[in-house]
């Protein structure tokens, strides 16, 4: 059994949870001013760019840590704009790919700025270059024991050619 936990280890855990809301909120309110789609939606754009523009659904899944079904509404919901097609495995009849049209990679360009700014002024301006270098790599550990992996970091002109 794990000792009791501190009352700063307990505000550090009731603090990431809070400001993980409060981020999602914010970037939320940005992208839909700017996309007219939800930040949800958003993201399984940057994971498909990100992975070289397709992915397995249910990989996608894990990643954005959504349930099929949550994933496949959203998915929809790009597909009916134009930014998401999906299609079959090649290898897998019954699997599923989610790949980002051009459309999709496009509406990624062309908001990327603006959710730079939405970044810097959350999240990167109230902080020392220290205080952000030490809080990445304290959310890179959690991130490695939570997940198995880091993620992130993936500037637009970083990321993998389309498929």
């Amino acid at each position: 059994m794990a000792e009791k936990l501190s009352p700063t280890e307990l505000a550090l855990f009731e603090r990431l949870i809070d400001v993980g809301k409060l981020l999602e909120r914010r970037a939320d309110r940005a992208t839909r001013e700017h996309t007219g789609i939800k930040y949800s939606q958003y993201e399984v754009l940057i994971r498909l760019r990100n992975a070289g523009g397709e992915i397995r659904m249910t990989e996608l899944a894990n990643k954005l840590v959504s349930t099929p079904s949550a994933l496949t509404y959203q998915v929809s919901q790009l597909e009916k704009a134009g930014l998401v097609t999906r299609v079959v495995a090649p290898d897998d009849e019954r699997g599923v790919l989610a790949r980002i049209t051009d459309e999709g990679r496009q509406m990624l360009r062309d908001v990327s700025q603006t959710q730079n700014d939405m970044i810097v002024e959350a999240t990167i301006a109230p902080l020392s270059r220290a205080q952000v270098e030490a809080t990445y790599r304290a959310l890179g550990a959690l991130q490695i024991h939570l997940r198995g992996e880091e993620t992130g970091g993936m500037t637009p002109d970083l990321a993998p050619p389309a498929s």
